[in-house]
């Protein structure tokens, strides 16, 4: 067992050590000999419940000369404090958890039980103590997870600030930067109740023209944008509707030029079919896939991020399926405790092993 074992020097200046007077100035300024005590100790466990007490057994001594006058547990304490949440309703093709940790010092290190040399035993070599060692009640782990009815109050007592909004402008931004995500995006605008004046704002905005006719009288207009959401997956000669080609920017981008049926073609251009779908989708054979592909018109990206915008926290976040919200809160505390021994000078001992408890 490693301890701690240290000496105490009077300080003196260096000047003193060039002086031409006949005086023994280390005898008359420094005390050579003054011993702290030694100390080590162990806990029986290292967890125990909020509101009850570890145990603890110690051991020291001190020098010929000094004589043992208490032990103390000192104890600092540190919590940890996690908070997620996840957006359950883009289906199971996007999938985002947003999480925050923080870790710190609560309460310096300060004395929390004393026990004095009284109670200690000798066993011919050193002095055992053994005691017990309380804990606060208020330092019980918190949990808030997947709760099935939202609080406002603990989210806002839990969770940082700029949490709920960080979250949002992350997952509209991946929803709407590209394609990743098309059938996420897909799968808000059939499922989430939006209302034909809503489309009509989002249209007004960005200057498109989604649909704001639809059929809300059946689950909020569901099966109606469904129905409009379509696009070809087989090739048919008839699914046809006009062909494209690609040329590179000056960025090093791709540009895609479509062309109706009866185009002309450019020699040595390659060019693929156009297959049918609704007017916001592209939905074309694409040679790198090798395969019939759909992707959102770069126009309509605006209009969707829109309405996205729309869509509340709490709503990003709630598991139809479950029931429940996707949140996940967790606070714990624990002690990082230390054994000291004085003597009656007023010296201080300190064992060298932290001994960290987790409280429960």
């Amino acid at each position: 067992m490693k301890f701690i074992y240290k000496l105490g020097f009077l300080a003196i200046a260096v000047g003193a050590l060039t002086s031409c007077a006949k005086h023994d100035l280390f005898d008359e300024n420094m005390d050579m000999g003054n011993r702290l005590p030694t100390a080590y100790w162990e806990v029986t466990s290292t967890a125990c419940k909020a509101g009850e007490s570890f145990e603890f057994k110690g051991k020291y001594y001190t020098e010929d000369g000094h004589q043992p006058e208490r032990s103390e547990v000192w104890c600092e304490i540190v919590r940890s404090e996690n908070a997620e949440a996840s957006v359950k309703l883009a289906g199971k093709t996007f999938s985002y958890t947003q999480t925050v940790t923080n870790t710190e010092t609560v309460r310096a290190n300060q004395s929390i039980a004393q026990f004095p040399h009284s109670l200690a035993e000798w066993d011919g070599r050193e002095f055992v103590i053994a005691g017990k060692v309380p804990t606060s009640v208020t330092l019980s782990p918190v949990s808030w997870m997947n709760v099935s009815t939202w609080d406002q109050y603990k989210f806002d007592s839990f969770y940082p600030e700029n949490f709920k909004s960080e979250f949002m402008t992350t997952v509209v931004d991946l929803l709407t930067k590209d394609n990743t995500y098309y059938e996420a995006l897909k799968y808000i605008y059939i499922n989430y109740p939006y209302t034909n004046e809503q489309f009509a704002e989002a249209n007004a905005a960005a200057g498109v023209s989604l649909p704001t006719d639809i059929d809300m009288k059946s689950d909020n207009g569901t099966g109606d944008k469904s129905d409009r959401w379509y696009s070809t997956t087989q090739h048919y000669e008839a699914g046809i509707t006009g062909y494209y080609y690609i040329t590179i920017d000056e960025a090093g981008e791709k540009v895609y030029h479509e062309v109706g049926m009866e185009y002309t073609p450019i020699e040595g251009v390659n060019y693929y079919p156009v297959y049918k779908s609704c007017h916001w989708v592209f939905c074309r054979y694409d040679d790198d896939a090798g395969s019939i592909i759909s992707t959102i018109r770069p126009e309509y990206f605006a209009a969707f991020k829109q309405l996205l915008q729309l869509i509340s926290f709490d709503e990003w976040i709630y598991d139809t399926a479950n029931k429940v919200y996707s949140v996940n809160f967790s606070r714990t505390y624990k002690l990082n405790s230390q054994f000291r021994v004085y003597d009656t000078e007023g010296n201080e001992g300190i064992a060298s092993d932290v001994r960290t408890i987790d409280i429960n």
